[in-house]
């Protein structure tokens, strides 16, 4: 079944190397693997694709 991508507002960002402060909109990223900034026909607009972990966790048996 194919999922839509979500939408959201894009108001801004900000990118600070040296203090390690990404923000989009205000609000603190993570988990982040890659941003995409395009500007076209006049509209900005940004991608970001985050990682998602899955792990097994093994129970030790006495």
């Amino acid at each position: 079944m194919p999922e839509t991508v979500e939408r959201k507002p894009f108001k801004s960002i900000h990118i600070d190397i040296d203090k390690g402060i990404c923000l989009l909109n205000g609000e603190a990223l993570s988990m982040v693997s890659r941003c995409n900034l395009e500007f076209n026909n006049g509209k900005w607009s940004l991608l970001i694709t985050r990682d998602e972990l899955y792990s097994q966790e093994i129970s030790k048996k006495n």
